[in-house]
C-alpha cells in the first residue's frame, strides 16, 4: 500500500511578538495558506525501520536530522506501528518562513495515520515537533498564539489572494532572529486581531494596511537583501515578510495586477520570483 500526502505552504499576513513566556517568545499571527506544496509519499515496512529522502528544492540538513524523520519515529513509538520509506518532494523553500518543515511533519504525521489505520487526531504529536506544525495539518485562514499551538480556525475568511513571493539563497534561524529582536528592544502595535476582523468584513483595502512582521527588523540584520526584497515589491503595492524570513511577498487583490507585476520583477529575479494564491 502507498499512500500519498500534500502539504501546503503558509504566510505570516501578521506576526505579533508580545513578549517571553517559559523561555518562548510569545506571538499572535494570523496566517493562511498558500498554493506552494510539499508532497510526501508513504509505503509500509515489516521492520521498524525508516527510510526518508528528499526530492525537488534542497533541504539542507540530513535526512535523519530533519523533523520529518522524528515525525516518523515519534509516530511509530506511540502507536507501535512499523516503519515506513518516505519520499518528500519539496517545492516550498528551505529556510523561509514558509512552513516547509512543518509542512513536511504534518504530511508524515497524516501519511502514517492513513497508512496504519490510526483513527486518533494528529494535533498533540504535532505540537510537540514544533510550534505551528498541528496548523499545518489543517491549514487555512487561521490565528496563531502562544507559541503558535492555539490555534483560532477562521472559516469565515473567503476571500482570495494573489501573491508573488521571493526567496533568498540564505535562510534566518528562528532562534537568533528572536534572539536579535530582544537585542533591538523595540515594541510595536499590535496589528493580528484588527487584521483578521478587517479580512472576515471583506475590507481588503484597509487589511492591507495591516500587514506587518515584528521580526523583519531583525531578520534583516542576517540577511540584508531581505529588505531589498520588500522594496522592490512595495512599489507595487502592499509587501511583508513570511515567518523569521527570508521569503518575502508581495500580495494583490486580482491575477491581472499579480501577472504585471510578476512581468516586471521576473528579469531581475529570475525563478526566486515565484506566483503563489492564497487557498481556503
Amino acid at each position: 500500500m502507498k499512500v500519498k500526502i500534500k502539504i501546503p505552504a503558509k504566510i505570516n499576513l501578521t506576526l505579533d511578538v508580545l513578549g517571553v513566556k517559559d523561555g518562548y517568545h510569545k506571538i499572535s499571527s494570523l496566517v493562511a495558506s498558500v498554493n506552494l506544496y510539499d508532497a510526501i509519499s508513504l509505503s509500509a515496512r515489516k521492520d521498524n525501520e525508516v527510510n526518508i529522502s528528499f526530492r525537488g528544492l534542497p533541504v539542507g540538513i540530513g535526512e535523519k536530522d530533519s523533523l520529518a524523520f522524528k515525525a516518523a519515529k515519534l509516530f511509530m513509538d506511540e502507536f507501535s506501528v512499523s516503519g515506513a520509506d518516505i519520499e518528500i518532494t519539496r517545492a516550498i523553500p528551505a529556510g523561509g518562513g514558509l512552513g516547509g518543515s512543518s509542512a513536511d511533519v504534518a504530511g508524515v504525521l497524516l501519511g502514517m495515520k492513513k497508512l496504519y489505520g490510526v483513527s486518533r487526531d494528529m494535533d498533540n504529536l504535532a505540537a510537540r515537533l514544533g510550534s505551528d506544525t498541528a496548523y499545518m495539518l489543517k491549514g487555512g485562514y487561521a490565528v496563531l498564539k502562544g507559541r503558535g499551538e492555539k490555534i483560532r480556525s477562521l472559516p469565515e475568511i473567503k476571500k482570495k489572494f494573489y501573491l508573488l513571493i521571493i526567496a533568498c539563497d540564505k535562510g534566518v534561524s528562528s532562534g537568533e532572529c528572536y534572539a536579535e529582536f530582544d537585542r533591538q528592544g523595540k515594541k510595536y502595535p499590535q496589528r493580528t486581531g484588527g487584521a483578521a476582523r478587517l479580512l472576515a468584513e471583506g475590507d481588503t483595502e484597509n487589511f492591507l494596511k495591516t500587514l506587518k512582521n515584528d521580526l523583519y527588523l531583525p531578520a534583516c540584520e542576517f540577511v540584508p537583501e531581505i529588505r531589498d526584497n520588500v522594496n522592490a515589491l512595495i512599489l507595487y503595492g502592499a509587501a511583508c515578510m513570511t515567518g523569521s524570513g527570508s521569503a518575502v511577498y508581495g500580495i494583490y487583490p486580482d491575477k491581472k495586477t499579480q501577472n504585471q507585476v510578476y512581468k516586471k520583477l521576473y528579469p531581475v529575479y529570475g525563478k526566486r520570483l515565484i506566483k503563489a494564491k492564497t487557498i481556503i
